[in-house]
């Protein structure tokens, strides 16, 4: 997942423009008209000129940066004043989680105000964030909050997790997330997350699919320190019968899944203990030249009197350049198995450098994963060219 990914939004971006490009000049043009109509000392030529030239080089968050650092020069040397002229400057509240308009992104170098210059004025700051979050998320800069006043501010998202507004509902969720993809980590969470729990909690049968998707990703989050824990949650969960609080289990374990994890792929129907055996196991070169393909195929036989749903998986070990092999999980099937029947399964597997992974030459393995189970491992050489 890509920076910012964690915003699950519909975001329409213009052919041959870039991910940054939401910060250009004309959104910072129409950001400066609505600070002078609301505030008119504001010299808008000036601020504009003094960030828009140096966009061209710099990534999203260094132009959000910028266009934050401009605002504390060219706005009042006063928080509150400031603050407030910001809420006035503030397009309409968004009805729907369609961010890609100007003024939706432009709320974020706002919302880092906050974030950076306003923890000596808690009550003014946390307002600015309600209502600037109903206009793009305020996940980032709330977490400046979370962690200097966890005391104050950890009841103030139990009332939002209940708020009418379902941005304020998913800011809840989202700010709140141990490990938010470019948001500061909360190690406090990290270290014992049930503060957090209590959030989700509020939030599990959420009718809106933008914030249940908020609630499984934190889940996801937290069980990558606290599975056993996450697992209890969401067995207690399973046991509501709520289709909105399924969707979230489902979408909740897909990290645990991919490693096999037993009792998540029990909660989610597969059985931990499936009655197979495995047959025909075999792969098509040994050794491999670099850059080549594996043909992976093999047979599973149900020796069960009734349906089993299977998650096939295969892991390949990798050679690395320090001479030991690390695993990588690929999902390869989800497949329900009649009693008795056969399932026949190929997979055409390359190796050869690419964007996100080197390969380099040596002993190489590929083990068959169902239902977390080991059921076999094959090993091969790859050549160096």
């Amino acid at each position: 997942m890509g920076p910012l990914g964690s915003i699950q939004f519909i975001f329409k971006m213009e052919e041959n423009t870039q991910f940054r490009d939401v910060f250009n000049e004309n959104a910072l043009t129409n950001l400066a008209k609505r600070i002078k109509a609301v505030y008119p000392e504001f010299d808008s030529k000036s601020f504009v000129k003094s960030v828009a030239p140096y966009f061209a080089p710099l990534g999203l968050l260094e132009r959000a940066n910028l266009i934050t650092e401009a605002l504390k020069t060219y706005m009042p040397d006063d928080y509150p004043r400031t603050v407030s002229i910001m809420l006035d400057a503030l397009d309409e509240e968004l009805e729907t989680a369609d961010f890609s308009g100007d003024a939706a992104w432009m709320v974020v170098p706002q919302s880092n105000f906050v974030a950076k210059y306003g923890l000596e004025h808690y009550d003014i700051s946390m307002n600015a964030l309600y209502e600037m979050t109903k206009r793009f998320s305020s996940e980032w800069a709330i977490r400046a909050y979370i962690t200097n006043f966890p005391e104050k501010t950890i009841p103030i998202l139990h009332q939002w997790a209940q708020d009418d507004n379902f941005h304020i509902r998913r800011l809840a969720s989202e700010g709140s997330r141990t490990r938010l993809p470019w948001g500061t980590r909360l190690p406090q969470f990290i270290e014992d997350p049930k503060p957090v729990l209590e959030i989700l909690e509020r939030l599990k049968a959420d009718s809106e699919l933008y914030v249940r998707r908020s609630v499984a990703n934190n889940l996801n989050d937290i069980s990558k320190d606290h599975s056993e824990l996450v697992v209890k949650t969401l067995q207690r969960w399973k046991k509501d019968q709520n289709d909105d609080t399924n969707w979230i289990i489902g979408h909740a374990l897909r990290s645990l899944v991919k490693l096999g994890n037993k009792d998540a792929l029990e909660l989610l129907g597969y059985p931990s203990k499936p009655k197979l055996e495995l047959n025909n196991f075999t792969i098509s070169n040994d050794p491999l030249p670099m850059g080549g393909s594996q043909l992976i195929s093999f047979e599973l036989h149900s020796s069960a009197s009734e349906d089993q749903n299977l998650m096939v998986d295969y892991i390949v070990h990798y050679m690395k350049a320090n001479g030991k092999q690390a695993p990588k999980v690929f999902k390869l099937a989800k497949k329900t198995i009649k009693a008795g029947e056969k399932l026949a399964i190929t997979k055409k597997q390359p190796f050869k450098t690419v964007s996100t992974r080197k390969v380099y030459p040596g002993l190489h393995s590929i083990e068959l994963q169902v239902n977390g189970n080991s059921l076999g491992k094959l090993d091969f050489e790859l050549l160096e060219n």
